[in-house]
């Protein structure tokens, strides 16, 4: 189920104008490999980030990554 953080995700990755195949590589270019599905499951609340890619994706779209703690627990 999506939380507030992973809604958060997508708003702020569709506000950049970027597609979830965008985000993949910047995370990649980031240094944490991941794919457009990997994204999409992140998006919809199926999957919670380990924290070297919350601390990648909070960067990348301006989210604060105690958010994702607060999700994860």
């Amino acid at each position: 189920m999506p939380t507030a953080t992973t809604s958060s995700v997508k708003r702020e990755r569709l506000r950049r104008g970027m597609t979830q195949q965008d985000l993949a590589e910047k995370c990649a270019e980031a240094g944490v490999s991941v794919d457009e599905s990997h994204i999409s499951r992140i998006e919809r609340g199926i999957y919670s980030p380990r924290p070297r890619l919350r601390a990648v994706l909070a960067g990348l779209l301006g989210l604060d990554v105690d958010d994702f703690e607060r999700d994860a627990a």
